[in-house]
C-alpha cells in the first residue's frame, strides 16, 4: 500500500511540473534589439523582448506575467518561432496580452515546411494576459498572426520538458508494477 501511494505522490509531483517554461526575464529588455537566433532552442523572427515599465500603460506593463520582461511581435507583424535544431518540439501555450488596441491573433504550426495545425482566432485586450493554450506536439515552427497590424505581449512560452515526462512515465510504471505485486503477494 505504501508504494502504491509513494507512485501515486509521484506521479502527481511529475505532472505538475512537466513544463519548461521561457519568460524572457535573462535578457536586457531592450525593445530595439532582436531574440538571438538560438535563444532558449529556438529562432525568433519578428520577436523582441520589452521591459514590463518600459511603456507604461499598455499591454506591455500589464502582459508582463514573469519578474519583468515578456517578448513582442516588432512593428506588429507575422512572428515566427522555430526550433534552432530542425527538431520537433511540443507548444503547450502562452499568455498574450495585446499591446495597444483589442486585436485577434492566431496560429499555425509546421512540420518540415507541411502545415499540421492551424487554430481560430483568440481575442486580446491591454487590460490583461489571456493564456492561450494549444498543446501541439511534433511541430518545428509555429506561426503567429494578428488581426490588427499592432504588437502583442507573450510571456511564459511554455514547452513540455522530455525528461519530466519520463519522470511522469516511470511513476506510473511504478504505479503498475506495485498493484500486481500486491496481487501476487
Amino acid at each position: 500500500m505504501n508504494k502504491m501511494i509513494i507512485a501515486l505522490v509521484a506521479a502527481f509531483a511529475c505532472s505538475a511540473a512537466s513544463a519548461g517554461v521561457i519568460d524572457f526575464d535573462d535578457l536586457p529588455g531592450d525593445p530595439t534589439l532582436p531574440l538571438d537566433s538560438g535563444y532558449a532552442g529556438f529562432n525568433w523572427t519578428n520577436i523582441g523582448a520589452i521591459r514590463s515599465d518600459a511603456a507604461p500603460g499598455t499591454g506591455f506593463e500589464t502582459g508582463v506575467v514573469s519578474p519583468s520582461n515578456a517578448a513582442y511581435n516588432w512593428y506588429g507583424l507575422t512572428a515566427t518561432i522555430s526550433t534552432a535544431d530542425g527538431k520537433a518540439f511540443s507548444f503547450a501555450g502562452a499568455d498574450f496580452t495585446s499591446a495597444y488596441v483589442d486585436q485577434e491573433i492566431s496560429f499555425e504550426a509546421y512540420r518540415n515546411g507541411e502545415l499540421v495545425r492551424s487554430s481560430g482566432a483568440y481575442t486580446l485586450d491591454t487590460l490583461a494576459p489571456q493564456w492561450i493554450r494549444l498543446d501541439w506536439a511534433g511541430i518545428d515552427t509555429l506561426v503567429i498572426y494578428n488581426s490588427s497590424g499592432t504588437q502583442w505581449a507573450m510571456d511564459d512560452f511554455t514547452v513540455p520538458e522530455p525528461a519530466t515526462l519520463g519522470l511522469f512515465g516511470g511513476a506510473l510504471m511504478g504505479l503498475f508494477a506495485s498493484r500486481r505485486l500486491r496481487r501476487r503477494g
